[in-house]
């Protein structure tokens, strides 16, 4: 199948939605990096929290996102991905632990890696 067909085969629901997801992925993955920072810029605890909720938020919306009926193995390892994200955040908010933020920062640019292809194919 050519690349002309494949484009076909997307409607236009479906490349804004894939948009969509890779802004989200882009927005996550800065806001962690930014947590990062506010653990040695001794940052407020209310910027924190509102920094942690905000992160949480998007991963929500995220796994909302998720076919896990039809997603097959894709679908569930981004739901479990989603879910440590969701944590690692909690873990700072709760435990002011930021110890799990670099596997999350992680897990977030490998993921818009691939949504970087995923998009720009679309």
């Amino acid at each position: 199948m050519d690349k002309t067909k494949e484009l076909i085969i997307l409607s236009e629901k479906q490349k804004r939605a894939i948009l969509i997801i890779k802004e989200l992925l882009k927005e996550m993955n800065k806001d962690i990096k930014e947590l990062m920072d506010f653990e040695k810029l001794k940052v407020g605890a209310e910027k924190v929290e509102a920094k942690a909720i905000r992160i949480s938020k998007i991963a929500i919306a995220l796994q909302k996102s998720l076919d896990l009926d039809n997603g097959g193995n894709v679908a569930t390892n981004l739901d479990h991905l989603y879910k440590h994200i969701r944590f690692a955040v909690a873990r700072v908010m709760d435990h002011n632990d930021y110890s799990y933020l670099t596997s999350a920062e992680k897990v977030t640019a490998e993921i818009n890696k691939g949504w970087e292809k995923i998009s720009s194919a679309a």
